[in-house]
């Protein structure tokens, strides 16, 4: 049961901000759950892509944002797609 000031606190929470935290948590477990399929470290990772592993470290804690064209580059040393968007879906 959440208390009384954690629902208020989500109450007054933009929805976008929701979506935002729910999506790029989304994103981060299935980030680490390719790196274990793989038998990579986040320092593997850093080195594939040419990066610090410091900034794998902040992406993956949520703390700098990944763009669009690093998790294309993600997806493919990682060999399988992260997100994924549903085609043909009518509006």
């Amino acid at each position: 049961m959440r208390s009384k000031v954690a629902q208020e606190i989500l109450a007054e929470t933009p929805e976008e901000t929701r979506i935002f935290v729910r999506q790029y948590a989304d994103i981060v477990v299935r980030i680490n759950e390719l790196l274990l399929q793989k038998g990579y470290t986040q320092k593997d990772l850093a080195e594939k892509l040419q990066k610090k592993p410091s900034e794998i470290n902040k992406w993956l804690k949520g703390t700098h944002n990944i763009t669009l064209k690093t998790l294309a580059k993600m997806e493919a040393v990682l060999g399988a797609p992260i997100i994924s968007v549903p085609h043909g879906a009518t509006r």
